[in-house]
């Protein structure tokens, strides 16, 4: 298998991932993090397939970071009335970021082998999309898990702001 397809293979892996997620998740807005993260893996694995076919490559940069910080706003408005997490899903959610931050390696290395220019840059590029991909599922399994660890360690947490 060529890496091009091992990433096609990757991406695809990863979207059904966050699909899953969406699909158990309650909360509208933690549900569109996922879906635009199952999204964003939708338009990498297009821009392998452009860049295994030597085709013009859409743009790799995103607008995901925006869109998940207006979700967690919108979750944070939340957190007094309800309990919206599963606080079952944080090892889940540790393997996601596991395999984003398999996804950042990845591609840095492929960018680092990369001879052409522009093959260079868009696997630069995908690494840096992952990066975004990794922080937003850190972010959210530190939401998730926050109440299990300010309480197992309420004497170091008790000053951070909830």
């Amino acid at each position: 298998m060529d890496i091009y397809e091992f990433a096609i293979n990757f991406e695809q892996e990863n979207r059904a991932f966050y699909e899953e997620f969406a699909e158990k998740c309650s909360h509208t807005s933690l549900k569109s993090v996922f879906l635009n993260l199952a999204d964003e893996e939708r338009k990498h694995e297009n821009i392998i397939r452009q860049m295994r076919d030597n085709k013009e490559l859409d743009a790799v940069e995103s607008d995901i970071l925006p869109k998940a910080k207006e979700a967690f706003e919108a979750i944070s408005k939340d957190l007094p009335e309800n309990e919206i997490f599963d606080t079952e899903q944080v090892d889940v959610y540790k393997k996601a970021i596991a395999i984003e931050e398999k996804s950042i390696e990845f591609y840095s290395e492929q960018a680092e082998k990369a001879e052409d220019p522009a093959i260079k840059e868009a696997f630069q590029r995908l690494a840096e999309e992952e990066k975004k991909h990794e922080k937003i599922m850190s972010n959210i399994t530190e939401m998730v898990n926050r109440p299990n660890t300010w309480l197992e360690d309420a004497e170091w947490y008790h000053l951070d702001e909830y």
